[in-house]
């Protein structure tokens, strides 16, 4: 029997609701989804709502689907006070907030990769890493050039996920360069943790487009 954590209780399911043991419910929708596509929230000191994104605060979590409106939908209609059963009120600028700190982590998460070496960019090298398998994911800066993309995407194998979340400047500086236009992420828990942020910006973005990401369907050509 699996259990999903939600705000108020921990509902065991039958068989027949068998779903994964990742999946929690979203406060406001009610929905189970899985983590990666939901917030978690903990009841902090002075019944302070604390968003928190790395998943490892003391406490039961209450989770809010990774979306814009949902959130700010959470926000207003305080569903949080509800969940937690207790005089909580949402700063006004939570949603915002949240969506710095998500950005913030995709920075963050791309330095770390490049001082682990499980880093590459440069469009010859990143091309190589994506032939030979080595590459898991593939980030290329919004305003990348047309053709560019277009030879990345042919020469990258099934299952690479191709993400946008950032101009060339800000890709480059989360690298420690002036710019970046193509990097490639090798394999490994950085790589899972980057495609879980990402996810979730996804969700966060006004049009819930922008850096949006796809895995590569395409036999790789040579």
């Amino acid at each position: 029997m699996t259990t999903i954590e939600n705000g108020e209780d921990a509902a065991p399911l039958g068989d027949a609701d068998a779903r994964s043991a990742s999946e929690r419910r979203c406060i406001v929708t009610r929905e189970a989804l899985e983590k990666d596509r939901l917030i978690r929230f903990v009841l902090g000191p002075d019944n302070a709502i604390v968003p928190d994104l790395a998943g490892n605060l003391p406490g039961r979590g209450y989770w809010v689907t990774a979306s814009r409106k949902i959130l700010a939908e959470a926000v207003k209609k305080n569903a949080f006070a509800r969940a937690m059963q207790a005089s909580v009120k949402p700063d006004p600028d939570l949603v915002d907030r949240i969506c710095g700190l998500i950005d913030r982590q995709v920075i963050d998460l791309l330095g770390l990769a490049r001082r682990s070496g499980s880093l590459v960019t440069g469009f010859e090298k990143v091309d190589v890493a994506l032939r030979t398998g080595k590459a898991v994911l593939l980030i290329e800066a919004k305003d990348a050039g047309a053709d560019g993309r277009a030879k990345l995407a042919r020469h990258t194998l099934p299952g690479v996920e191709i993400w946008s979340p950032l101009t060339a400047e800000q890709l480059g500086r989360a690298i420690g360069r002036d710019y970046a236009v193509h990097v490639a992420v090798g394999p490994g828990g950085i790589a899972t943790r980057l495609k879980a942020v990402l996810r979730r910006q996804q969700g966060l973005s006004d049009d819930g487009v922008a850096g949006a990401g796809h895995a590569s369907a395409q036999p790789r050509t040579e």
